[in-house]
């Protein structure tokens, strides 16, 4: 007995292909239905269309010209629309050059048949098998153009026998001897041009199914990798191709190809080569390249399935990664860097004096030397206001009140902190001089009797501001909301009105100001020297 080699069976398969080529291609047609012929020159036509080459049909079996009505015809397809007894013999499709001449020719031979439903030169076939799945059978054409449209089909089986429309595509999910038989399938069509508007046109295909015992035999199939893929890799670089496959039987060969080379099997001294493995009941071929180089990224590396059942193959090719992009990176890190800068500059805009007196209390951060020499945290003064309704006495002494007992401020106060009988002026100076912020506050009344406010204020606010040591913090009430300057400034010299306007302003708002944890006091201790608060009472404190 000879041995078929897949090679031996590839040249007989390509010397009966020749054969074929340049005979007939035999069409059965039943009378008054469609024939459709395909030339298959198309190819070669689409490939020397800058040629000036065209597709001419010829009939070569009588009288008749291949013309509308009586056909339909497109650049590769022919169909006579109704076929009877005197058209069938030969047709022919010739590709010819720009003078007219010939230069291939396909030739069909149309057979018409009357009577049965189908002829035995006309049938396909389909195996089943007992208690297993059926496949579904195929009713419409692939070559049926797009002008045609197609509306129902009918199934018969054995000629004779209308099948239900829940046959569907006849899919059998276990199949019994009774659906053995021939399968014939009558699709309807119409063409939509005027001398043929609301005509129907049909088309039968006739299909054979054997169900007998046994079970279908599995054919080979590679899962991965797929069909054309491209794979990246790196110059240099070792990689390894995986071909995982389901085989059908012990006689099945995995193997890969270079271009139309064998690639050698477990020799690894050479650039490429590859191994066999079994996983999960998959048969795996791992196609290794020592070291990427040109070649590699040029050549087509095919893993191939020989099986008596049918071969199956899926082809990939390499290239090289792409370089990465650092100008982008680069931009996405500037990008990313001024989105924070601006989220965190608006929040700490919004959120400044919370994230101070955070830092403050929780943190214990120090924004003031210690060791200054200072002596108080701020100077209480009050001012005589005539613009404003000024800040009850009541409210002042508990706000110093709570400026020391609450938050640990050290305050100098002028009626416990100034020595009976010294000048006011040297009193306020050396107040001002030993504090590190001068707060002042509006009041409607002289706050000491027998002390010209106006003037000390005058003294203590000048001092101030030349030496440039001790902050100024204004408390202006909520009748001017608005202003910063609303003092009686007009008498008083160009100095301190520039002074009192570059000031910090803190609104007293009475009842609403109250609370430790309203805008007046966040603000007045955002303004103040850092200090150590003590132990906040349970409750939340408001001033009383």
């Amino acid at each position: 007995m000879v041995k078929m080699t897949p090679l031996f069976v590839f040249l007989v398969l390509s010397a009966t292909k020749e054969l074929v080529r340049g005979g007939y291609t035999s069409v059965h047609v039943r009378e008054g239905e469609m024939a459709v012929l395909q030339c298959p020159l198309r190819t070669t036509k689409a490939g020397h269309r800058e040629g000036n080459l065209t597709l001419a049909w010829s009939n070569h079996s009588g009288p008749g010209e291949l013309q509308e009505p009586a056909v339909w015809r497109s650049e590769d397809t022919l169909i006579i629309l109704r076929v009877w007894t005197n058209q069938q013999g030969s047709y022919s499709c010739s590709l010819l050059d720009a003078s007219g001449q010939p230069l291939r020719t396909a030739w069909f031979n149309i057979t018409v048949f009357s009577g049965q439903c189908y002829t035995d030169m006309d049938v396909y076939v389909s195996t089943c098998y007992l208690r297993q799945s059926c496949e579904k059978l195929t009713c419409t054409s692939d070559s049926i153009p797009q002008n045609f449209t197609t509306h129902n089909y009918t199934w018969y089986k054995n000629c004779n026998t209308e099948l239900p429309t829940d046959f569907g595509d006849g899919y059998l999910t276990s199949a019994s001897e009774s659906d053995s038989g021939y399968y014939t399938c009558t699709s309807y069509y119409t063409y939509n041009s005027s001398p043929h508007d609301g005509q129907v046109f049909t088309l039968s295909r006739t299909m054979e199914r054997t169900v007998k015992e046994g079970s279908s035999q599995v054919m080979p199939k590679i899962i991965k990798p797929q069909d054309g893929e491209v794979i990246e890799v790196d110059m240099g670089s070792t990689v390894v191709v995986v071909c995982s496959a389901v085989l059908s039987s012990a006689f099945d060969l995995l193997h890969w190809m270079e271009n139309i080379s064998f690639v050698k099997k477990n020799q690894e001294a050479l650039p490429v080569f590859y191994n066999t493995s079994e996983e999960n009941g998959h048969q795996q071929a791992s196609l290794v390249i020592r070291q990427v180089s040109e070649e590699q990224l040029r050549n087509t590396y095919t893993c191939q399935v020989e099986s008596p059942s049918g071969n199956s193959n899926v082809s990939i090719t390499f290239q090289q990664k792409s370089p990465p992009q650092f100008h982008f990176l680069v931009l996405g890190i500037v990008g990313v860097f001024a989105v924070t800068v601006v989220v965190v500059t608006v929040v700490y805009v919004k959120l400044k004096v919370d994230i101070i007196l955070f830092l403050r209390d929780d943190l214990g951060w120090r924004q003031h030397n210690v060791s200054d020499g200072k002596r108080y945290d701020a100077y209480v003064l009050c001012y005589k206001s005539d613009t404003e309704s000024g800040v009850s006495e009541e409210d002042r002494r508990q706000v110093e009140e709570v400026l020391e007992e609450e938050y640990g401020y050290s305050l100098c106060l002028y009626d416990r902190d100034v020595l009976p009988g010294e000048a006011v002026a040297e009193a306020v100076l050396g107040c001002i001089e030993q504090s590190r912020r001068l707060i002042l506050v509006p009041s409607s009344l002289g706050l000491n009797p027998g002390q010209d406010s106006q003037y000390s204020l005058l003294t203590g606010l000048h001092a101030a501001l030349v030496e440039r040591q001790t902050w100024l913090v204004l408390v202006q009430t909520e009748a001017a909301p608005d202003s910063q300057v609303d003092l009686d400034l007009d008498s008083l010299s160009e100095a301190l009105r520039l002074l009192a306007q570059s000031g910090h302003t803190v609104t007293w708002r009475g009842s609403h100001s109250k609370p430790l944890s309203s805008p007046f006091w966040k603000e007045l201790r955002y303004r103040m020297p850092a200090r150590t608060r003590r132990c906040p009472p349970e409750d939340e404190r408001t001033i009383l």
